[in-house]
């Protein structure tokens, strides 16, 4: 089983890695750009087993690994569009980082793509970002959100399937 991102933070006192493997993720606007440790799996697009009742946002819950996690649309989340199901969409399941929940699914619209982000390669692009994004960047040429993973935490800790 994949660990949480809690075991792998750093003390306050250790450097900071002069590259951070991370991942291009393909979303419906722009692509997420976020440490790869964040990523749990990514699996094939499946229905809810059972439909959400409550946000506009929670698509349902799905079984993964013998745990109940809600499948959100971050597009409903983000207030910046209708779910989207493209021919290549699949299951991301996330690790937390705030500990509300250990994990969680986002519908993404295709397979990861694995880049090295140095130090001073992410250069923020001006925008106004919706309330479950970062900031927006240009990293590698790729323009890119970064996601407000706490944000989105905040949203899913507390929902009961």
């Amino acid at each position: 089983m994949s660990e949480s991102p809690r075991s792998e933070r750093r003390a306050p006192d250790a450097p900071i890695p002069d590259d951070i493997p991370s991942l291009l993720i393909p979303m419906k606007g722009r692509p997420w750009l976020i440490p790869n440790i964040v990523v749990a799996e990514v699996i094939p697009l499946r229905q809810p087993d059972r439909p959400g009742h409550g946000p506009e946002w929670l698509l349902g819950w799905i079984n993964w690994r013998e745990q109940d996690l809600p499948l959100i649309s971050f597009e409903k989340l983000n207030d910046s569009g209708q779910v989207a199901i493209g021919p290549e969409a699949r299951i991301a399941v996330i690790n937390t980082v705030t500990g509300g929940a250990r994990f969680y699914a986002t519908v993404v619209q295709g397979i990861p793509r694995l880049l090295r982000v140095n130090k001073g390669d992410p250069v923020e692009e001006p925008g106004d970002t919706g309330p479950a994004e970062a900031m927006y960047v240009q990293v590698g040429g790729d323009l890119a959100v970064i996601p407000d993973l706490d944000a989105i935490e905040r949203a899913v800790t507390g929902l009961t399937a």
